[in-house]
C-alpha cells in the first residue's frame, strides 16, 4: 500500500523487528514524566535546565534490556525519544510563566496550558521539513544528539549505567531527604548543632572568621553560605570546565563587589555590614545580572540569524529529494498547523481583555509565523553549538507579544510561553533525529510518536510550577524570588523587561550596563558566555559554590580516571544526583501543599 493510500500509518507500526513497541512508548511517557518534573523543580533553582535525553537512554538499557529481557538499538532510541519529547517543554514554561505570579496576574491555567500544547505540536510540525537539510545534507553534528547516540550503541554498558544512574538519584534523595524532613517531624542537620548549619545551609563563612588570624580578615559583609544541594553539584558535574565561568562570576558578585561596595560607601547608611550581601544582591548584582542575561541572549540571536537561508532552503530541497517517503506525509502537517493555529487564536482570544477577535487574529497570526521562524534559529543554533538562546528568544517574543496586546501582560505572556515551547520542542526533536540516523532509525516513526505525545509535557511543567508556587505561597509569602528557594532567574529577567516597557521604575544604568557587557562576552567566540556570567551575577551563592565544586569534581575524575571513564560512569551518576533532588523535592512540595 503506498503512502499516500495510508500506508505510512502500517509502517510506522511495522513489526517485522522491534522499534516501536508499548513497552518503548509506555516507558518513554512515564521517564519523560519523571524528569520533566524533577528538571522543571531544579530549572527554577539554578536558572537553567538540562537536557533528558542520555537520562532516558541508560535508564531505557536498564528497563527494556535489563528487567524485560528485551530491546533493541532503535527501540530504545524510541524510547528517549518519547521520554524526551515529554520532558523538554519544561524550559519554555520556566522561563515564562513564573512572570506571572512576580506581577501578580491572575492566572488561567486552563487557555495557559492549551496555548502551551498548541505551541508544542506547531513547534514538532515546523521543523519535520527541515530536517533532511540540516542533518542529511548540511551534516550538524548536534552533539547532543550524537552523544545519545553512542549511549545507545552501547546496551551492554547501558545496563551497568543505568544501576549507576538510580544509585546517583539515591544518594541524591537520601542527602536531600533530611534538608526537608522537619515538614515530617524527623530531625533534620540543624539537630546535629555544627555552628552555622542549619536545614538547609552551612555557614561556611562563620567557620573562617573564627579562625585565630584569618578570621580578622573576613568581613561580614562577605556572604559564603553553602546550601546542600545535591542537584547542583550534578549539574556542576555534568557541565565541566565551563561551568567555572558561573563559579568566578558569582564569587565575583558577593566576595569582590558586596565588600567594596560596602567599604567604599555605596551602599545607604542604614544598611549595616551584616546585610550589605543582601543589599547588593537585590539592588546591584541582579540588575547587573539581568543586564548581562539580555545583552548575552540578544547576541545570541544575532548571530542566528545566518541560520535562516539554510533553514529557507531546507524545505525545498527536502521536497525535491522525496523526503516524503521517510517523513510525516504533508498532510498530517496541514491537519496539525491550522489546528494550533486554531487553538492559539481561541487562547488569545479569551485572553485578551477586550476579547477582539482581530487583534486575537494578529497575535496568534504572529505568533505561529514566529514559532516557525524561531524553531529553525534555534534548532541551527542547537545542532552548531549545542547551545541556543531560549532566554532571549523568550524576552523578545513577550515584548512582541506586549507591543500587539496593548501591554496585555497575561495574554502577551501566555503566547510567550507557548513559543517558547514550541521552540524548546523544535531544537529537542532535531537532537532526537539525529541520534535516530546515527542508529538507523526511521524518522517518520519518531516524528509520528512526538507528534502524539508532546501535550503531555507542558501540563506536567505547569502542574509542578503550580504546586511549587502555592507550596512556597503558604511558607514564604511569595511564590518565586526574594526570599523563596526558587529564584526563577530567568522569569526574573522577563519580569524587568517587562517593567521597563511598562514604564515602571528600574535601574535602567545597570541594566544597560550589563547589557553592553553580556554582549561584549558574547563576542568572546565563547558559546552563552554572556548568559552564564549573568546567571552567576543573579544566582545565589549558596547554589553556585556546590556547582561549582561539580565542575572541578568533573575535572579531577578526568584527570585520574581519564575522559572516557568520566564521560561513562560520572555523569551518569551526576544526572542520577540532578534527578533525585528534584523529584523529592517535588514530592515535599505536593506533601505540603495537597497534605501535609
Amino acid at each position: 500500500m503506498s503512502e499516500r493510500s495510508g500506508g505510512w500509518l502500517a509502517g510506522v507500526f511495522q513489526r517485522r523487528y522491534r522499534e516501536v513497541t508499548v513497552e518503548a512508548v509506555v516507558f518513554g511517557i512515564l521517564i519523560g514524566v519523571v524528569m520533566n518534573a524533577a528538571i522543571t523543580y531544579s530549572g527554577l533553582k539554578i536558572g537553567f535546565t538540562l537536557g533528558g535525553s542520555a537520562i532516558a537512554a541508560v535508564l531505557g538499557w536498564g528497563v527494556l534490556r535489563g528487567l524485560l529481557k528485551k530491546g533493541a538499538i532503535v527501540e530504545n532510541n524510541i524510547a528517549q525519544t518519547v521520554g524526551s519529547a515529554v520532558n523538554t517543554s519544561n524550559s519554555g514554561v520556566i522561563f515564562t510563566v513564573p512572570v506571572l505570579y512576580l506581577l501578580g496576574m491572575q492566572i488561567d491555567w486552563v487557555w495557559l496550558g492549551a496555548a502551551c500544547v498548541a505551541g508544542a505540536i506547531l513547534g514538532v510540525a515546523f521543523i519535520i521539513p527541515t530536517r533532511k537539510q540540516m542533518i542529511e545534507f548540511d551534516r550538524l553534528r548536534f552533539p547532543t544528539g550524537t552523544a545519545v547516540a553512542a549511549v545507545l550503541r552501547s546496551p551492554g554498558e547501558g545496563v551497568k549505567k543505568a544501576k549507576v544512574l538510580l544509585a546517583g538519584i539515591g544518594t541524591s534523595m537520601l542527602i536531600y531527604f533530611f534538608t526537608q524532613s522537619h515538614m515530617i517531624g524527623i530531625p533534620g542537620y540543624e539537630a546535629l548543632g555544627i555552628p552555622g548549619m542549619d536545614h538547609e545551609s552551612v555557614n561556611v563563612g562563620s567557620w573562617i572568621a573564627a579562625i585565630p588570624g584569618i578570621g580578622d580578615l573576613w568581613k561580614p559583609s562577605m556572604s559564603f553560605v553553602w546550601y546542600i544541594a545535591p542537584f547542583a553539584i550534578g549539574a556542576g558535574f555534568i557541565t565541566g570546565r565551563p561551568g567555572l565561568v558561573v563559579l568566578a562570576g558569582g564569587i565575583l558578585a558577593y566576595l569582590i563587589i558586596t565588600p567594596v561596595a560596602y567599604d567604599f560607601g555605596w551602599l545607604p547608611a542604614d544598611v549595616a555590614e551584616a546585610k550589605a550581601g543582601g543589599w547588593t544582591s537585590k539592588n546591584m548584582n541582579r540588575p547587573l545580572g539581568i543586564g548581562l542575561l539580555m545583552g548575552g541572549a540578544f547576541m545570541g540571536l544575532v548571530f542566528a540569524f545566518p541560520a535562516i537561508g539554510a533553514a529557507m532552503r531546507s524545505m525545498k530541497k527536502a521536497a525535491a529529494a522525496g523526503a516524503e517517503r521517510e517523513e510525516l506525509p504533508l498532510g498530517v502537517l496541514y491537519a496539525a498547523v491550522p489546528l494550533a493555529f486554531v487553538a492559539l487564536l481561541l487562547c488569545s482570544m479569551f485572553m485578551l481583555e477586550d476579547g477582539s477577535i482581530g487583534k486575537a487574529a494578529l497575535i496568534a497570526a504572529v505568533g505561529t509565523a514566529w514559532i516557525w521562524f524561531a524553531g529553525i534559529v534555534i534548532a541551527q543554533c542547537t545542532g552548531m553549538t549545542d547551545w541556543s538562546p531560549i532566554s532571549g528568544m523568550a524576552l523578545l517574543t513577550v515584548m512582541i507579544c506586549l507591543l500587539l496586546t496593548g501591554n496585555q501582560v497575561t495574554a502577551a505572556v501566555t503566547i510567550g510561553a507557548a513559543v517558547c515551547v514550541a521552540i524548546t520542542l523544535a531544537a529537542d526533536m532535531m537532537q532526537d533525529l539525529k541520534t535516530g540516523f546515527a542508529v538507523g532509525s526511521t524518522p517518520i516513526r519518531q516524528q509520528f510518536l512526538e507528534m502524539c505525545v508532546v501535550w503531555i509535557g507542558p501540563i506536567v511543567a505547569l502542574a509542578v510550577v503550580w504546586l511549587l508556587a502555592s507550596r512556597n505561597l503558604e511558607q514564604y509569602g511569595v511564590a518565586f524570588a526574594g526570599d523563596t528557594d526558587l529564584p526563577a532567574a530567568q522569569a526574573v529577567t522577563l519580569e524587568a523587561g517587562i517593567d521597563a516597557i511598562r514604564g515602571g521604575e528600574a535601574p535602567y544604568h545597570l541594566y544597560g550596563m550589563g547589557a553592553f557587557m553580556g554582549a561584549l562576552l558574547s563576542l568572546s567566540g565563547i558559546a552563552g558566555l554572556g548568559v552564564l556570567v549573568g546567571l552567576s551575577m543573579y544566582l545565589p551563592l549558596g547554589y553556585l559554590l556546590p556547582y561549582g565544586l561539580g565542575c572541578l569534581l568533573q575535572m579531577l575524575c578526568k584527570r585520574i580516571r581519564g575522559a572516557a571513564w568520566t564521560e561513562a560512569w560520572g555523569v551518569p551518576f551526576a544526572a542520577g544526583m540532578l534527578v533525585g533532588e528534584g523529584l523529592l523535592g517535588v514530592g515535599f512540595a505536593a506533601y505540603q501543599v495537597l497534605g501535609g
